[in-house]
């Protein structure tokens, strides 16, 4: 019964995270979410499989007593084999089947309750289809058909006496393996590598996948055999193995330290994916506020863009000068504040040395180009209130470019190079997703002029535009500045311009209605996720208790005092607990890079937000991580007394 208890849940796990791969915000959110989802659903199909093995192995060498009696009564292998064979159909059959009613009706009911607990714009639905059912019954046929090869080879190889004694069988010494220690190392360290070197966020969506795999490979093999390798390393260090605590603990914990690598492994991974299904999308809602300052500089914000087959700054000049005519007139209600207007230049290519190349062909979208932003002297000043000056022959770089030559080639034209200290609001240029040059030209001709240079030498068409930007904030009441909003929206749609206007107010309502749907995914992840930690867990807690408790009472016998063997297991349980939470927080700073980097697409970019988050999941996660011990180790301590 517990054994088809936890394949229900299983089933019902690896269903409810295939439905979320055709939830239609998912869907139409980012695609970076799909790719994500999808990962996510193959680690839980994984996880899925290396579970219920691991279940079925624990159930089998219980059964192994029963087996081995009905070879005593007189029946045939083959007829052994019909009785697992049946028992598989229908353990499998009523499992995924149970599974599949559990996860549609868990899913909509904890969506249900997540819906009124956090009151988001717009209800997040709970959708199935028939293909994500379909991969469901696939796969877990599959497992559940492995499961039954498995039990047959234990009935084929082994003869009814053995058998009968199948179930008191202890674990063999395991032996050092020294593949799979190398093994482990070089994945777990390439997947470390991958994270920690990774620049470009593209390229990270990209490389995620293969950093979670090497990450798990190396997770399983280590625990495998690097346990096995630093506990006989303590069992020759004589003067710590000979005491009576570590004697017990060391030498139980290496006998069976290959049954238990797999759950401790599996934990750890489940552990992590928690932590950082729970922190990346906490960060995402908590860092609305900033992407929102970045995304709007002000309470209105209008960008004017260019027209026609020729690139001119005058022709943005004029619509800029209109449209800021049109905000001054419709002021009935409100006053405009801090108006704001720049013109500036967007170019995409290569730089390379001192030469900014385009018509780069940037691997069919896969490579981040580098961007170019030219910005005029006088609304730099204007802009940040300076009077900066410069000659015809000079640019200002900023600093965060790292630009190490004296001059620069933009097209035809060449500059003597001067580097710009000061932070620049209307550009978040430091946290931009690719390689960012800003440059502040002499005056808007000479940004013409770069610009028609390189619309000279453009064989197809050139990869850039010229932008107008202004941004004001209004005095008066929310509603009143509501109204003035849409008033400014209609005249702006209606007039002779190439424009968006976009307020504050109404993108903070779209990005919490988005961002809050990233907080409601991440919390049912992580409760799904915590299940199958739990799942695990406890099998692992009974797995061991019923291998320890035969040992405990054979200490008993040979004068053992209880308080020291209550001791001991306390320990090794505890240790055996720590140790997942501890990898599992290890692969989470190690993850940091590229999590930073993937967030930079949903435009994050506060390493503080992201830090904060992590931390308070990981505090929050060990509590309940803490309280799943307390009540397993109940079970265990019950189990072996």
């Amino acid at each position: 019964m517990p054994y088809m208890i936890s394949s229900v849940l299983t089933v019902a796990m690896f269903s409810q995270m295939v439905a979320l791969l055709t939830n239609e915000f998912v869907q139409e959110r980012n695609p970076t979410l799909s790719t994500l989802f999808s990962l996510g659903a193959i680690v839980i199909g994984l996880f899925s499989f290396i579970f219920t093995m691991y279940t079925n192995s624990f159930l089998i060498k219980r059964r192994k007593k029963e087996i081995g009696l009905y070879g005593i009564l007189g029946l045939e292998k083959k007829h052994v084999g019909r009785i697992l064979f049946l028992e598989t159909i229908i353990v499998g059959f009523g499992s995924i089947l149970i599974g599949l009613l559990i996860g549609l009706l868990f899913g909509r009911l904890f969506f249900l309750l997540l819906n009124y607990l956090l009151q988001l714009p717009e209800v997040m639905s709970y959708t199935t289809s028939w293909e994500g059912m379909g991969m469901t019954v696939i796969l877990f046929t599959v497992i559940f058909f492995v499961a039954y090869l498995y039990n047959i080879s234990q009935v084929t190889f082994s003869n009814p006496i053995k058998l009968l004694k199948g179930e008191k069988e202890g674990e063999k010494e395991p032996k050092s393996n020294w593949f799979l220690l190398i093994l482990g190392i070089g994945s777990l360290g390439y997947g470390y590598w991958i994270s920690v070197t990774i620049s470009d966020p593209l390229a990270a969506m990209i490389q995620f996948f293969l950093a979670v795999i090497l990450v798990i490979i190396g997770t399983f093999c280590l625990f495998t055999a690097g346990s096995i390798f630093v506990l006989k390393a303590m069992k020759k260090n004589k003067q710590l193995y000979y005491q009576p605590r570590a004697f017990i603990s060391i030498s139980g914990m290496l006998y069976r330290m290959k049954q238990n690598a797999t759950g401790l492994a599996n934990i750890s991974v489940l552990s992590c994916m928690v932590i950082i299904a729970l922190a990346t999308t906490t960060t995402i809602y908590v860092g609305t506020e900033d992407t929102l300052a970045m995304r709007f500089p002000a309470e209105n914000n209008v960008t004017v863009y260019s027209f026609g087959d020729e690139v001119k700054v005058e022709q943005v000049q004029e619509s800029v000068e209109d449209i800021i005519n049109v905000i001054n007139e419709n002021t009935e209600e409100v006053a405009v504040e801090n108006q704001k207007q720049y013109i500036y230049a967007n170019l995409f290519g290569k730089m390379k040395e001192d030469y900014f190349e385009v018509g780069v062909d940037f691997d069919g979208g896969l490579t981040m180009p580098d961007t170019l932003l030219l910005i005029s002297l006088d609304d730099y000043n204007q802009f940040t209130q300076s009077d900066d000056t410069l000659a015809d022959n000079q640019v200002y770089i900023h600093h965060s470019a790292n630009y190490q030559n004296e001059t620069i080639k933009l097209s035809t034209l060449e500059f003597d190079t001067l580097i710009l200290e000061k932070n620049m609001d209307m550009f978040p240029i430091e946290e931009s997703i690719s390689g960012s040059y800003l440059i502040v030209v002499p005056s808007k001709e000479v940004m013409q002029a770069i610009l028609s240079a390189y619309q000279a030498e453009a064989t197809d068409y050139l990869n850039g535009d010229v932008y107008g930007s202004i941004q004001w904030d209004t005095s008066g009441t929310e509603e009143e500045k509501a109204r003035y909003s849409e008033l400014i929206s209609e005249k702006i749609s209606n007039g002779d311009f190439v424009a968006r206007y976009e307020s504050r107010s109404a993108g903070r309502d779209e990005w919490y209605m988005l961002n809050g749907g990233f907080l409601f995914l991440g919390i049912f992840l992580g409760l799904l996720f915590t299940i199958g930690t739990v799942l695990i867990t406890y099998y692992k807690q009974i797995s061991e208790g019923y291998d320890d408790r035969e040992r405990f009472q054979i200490m008993q016998k040979v004068g053992l005092d209880k308080d020291m063997i209550r001791s001991t297991s306390r320990s090794q349980v505890v240790w055996m607990f720590m140790l997942p939470l501890i990898v599992a927080t290890v692969h989470t700073a190690f993850a940091y890079p590229i999590i930073h980097k993937l967030l930079m697409l949903f435009g994050i970019f506060s390493h503080t937000i992201l830090i904060s988050c992590i931390a308070g999941v990981v505090l929050s996660f060990s509590v309940i991580y803490w309280l799943i011990y307390r009540l397993t180790a109940r079970i265990y301590f019950s189990i072996v007394e």
